[in-house]
């Protein structure tokens, strides 16, 4: 599909008898320019974008299709708005599913350029795997190709597969033992359709390194990838490396702090952690943390903590202590397939979510704003960004995938009790 190119200044003109236009400073009715790079939203759909103010007022909205380009202003009849807007984007995938990001207290005047470091892999098919002289000590197999993996129990008499993205690529045969060690071996080179026979008693054992736990709270749930030296850190480069959750001794030791194992044969790591209640918990809080690089040697709390006074849209507040780079909620839509993510500056604790425009109305009247019910919150802490607008410099400045420029974050996710 041909993709378009909108440079669409949305000014609503007044009447030069009430006002000399050249009394008009267009900089102060300025809101926001946006530009969509291709192929970063659904070719086939209608998408918005519109703006708001801070008690959740339609600034100034447009749609479009394909690649565009918005500069975008407020009614000029109108005072000029104040220092801090609302940007919202609104898409839909697939002609079934609608996905929303607002982001609430940003500068009047700012620019951003939605970068689309992703392209859509297909898979091109599956490999295929047997298995011999396997140790009494095997607990799980995780089967990794570029991006895909198969974690199963396996036994010496039935076929299992991996998915690919490409061919001629190296497909990692982790085994976990029940000592909390892990085996490895790799099939080099495997092309689509291939079936392979695996000999256990030619595996390798992995290193193992252990990840101090310093936040005082149990272990909840923990993952590992492996990437090559000079591959980015996108998710279909990865080879998965750790299974989750498989208890003490393997997945973490007596003292709650967390077991890796890897082939040495990876440059560089994805790992991430959790502590806290158990995941998706009502009423329950989880700690997250998720680096890029090396194995980290500790898991550091996030000195922060929320709670929600009033998760009406109309009328939402929170309590936050501590200091964070930004704070989001999440909202669910039980009457459509939908989510609604609100990143929210710090220094915003209350307020209204932005209204839906009559434009947005017409395209796609099922889409219903009251129907958003928000189900959790969550604090952030960029670790290559000291607040909320460096990191949006970071993000809307530069093209590729963000944990390629960014070395990770940590989270506090708190559970709201409309969960049940």
């Amino acid at each position: 599909m041909k993709k378009l190119l909108f440079i669409l200044p949305l000014l609503i003109l007044i009447s030069c008898e009430e006002t000399e236009e050249s009394d008009i400073d267009l900089g102060d009715y300025h809101l926001f320019t946006a530009t969509f790079e291709e192929g970063g939203l659904d070719d086939n759909a209608t998408s918005f974008i519109f703006i708001s103010d801070n008690e959740g007022n339609v600034l100034a909205d447009s749609s479009f299709i394909g690649t565009a380009s918005f500069e975008l202003f407020a009614d000029t009849s109108l005072s000029p708005p104040t220092g801090k807007i609302g940007v919202t984007i609104l898409t839909k995938h697939d002609g079934e599913y609608f996905d929303i990001q607002t982001n609430l207290g940003i500068d009047r005047g700012s620019e951003w350029t939605w970068h689309n470091p992703y392209y859509e892999p297909e898979v091109i098919g599956q490999s295929y795997y047997t298995f011999i002289n396997l140790p009494d000590d095997l607990i799980r197999v995780i089967i990794s190709s570029n991006g895909h993996y198969n974690r199963t129990s396996i036994n010496d008499y039935d076929t299992y597969e991996v998915s690919h993205y490409e061919n001629l690529e190296d497909v990692l045969i982790m085994g976990i033992l029940n000592d909390g060690t892990a085996i490895y071996k790799f099939v080099q080179g495997v092309t689509v359709g291939e079936t392979h026979s695996i000999d256990f008693s030619g595996f390798s054992v992995a290193n193992q390194k252990i990840m101090n736990n310093n936040s005082d709270l149990n272990y909840d749930y923990s993952y590992l990838a492996g990437y090559e030296s000079n591959d980015s850190f996108i998710s279909y480069k990865r080879h998965r490396l750790s299974y989750g959750d498989l208890g003490e001794g393997i997945s973490w030791d007596s003292n709650q702090d967390f077991i890796f194992n890897y082939p040495p044969e990876f440059g560089k790591f994805r790992t991430s952690a959790y502590v806290g209640d158990d995941w998706g918990t009502a009423g329950g809080k989880n700690w997250y943390q998720s680096t890029v690089g090396e194995i980290p040697t500790t898991f550091e709390k996030y000195d922060v903590d929320i709670s929600v006074i009033n998760s009406e849209i109309n009328n939402f507040e929170v309590n936050l202590t501590g200091n964070c780079d930004q704070w989001s909620m999440n909202l669910s839509n039980s009457e459509i397939s939908g989510d609604w993510v609100v990143y929210i500056n710090p220094s915003i604790n209350n307020g209204k979510l932005p209204l839906f425009p009559i434009s947005l109305s017409n395209v796609y009247p099922e889409l219903l704003r009251e129907d958003f019910i928000m189900n959790r919150v969550v604090v952030t802490d960029w670790l290559c960004a000291e607040n909320q607008e460096e990191w949006h410099d970071l993000l809307f400045n530069t093209a590729g995938y963000y944990l390629d420029f960014c070395s990770g974050y940590r989270n506090l996710i708190h559970w709201l009790d409309l969960l049940d």
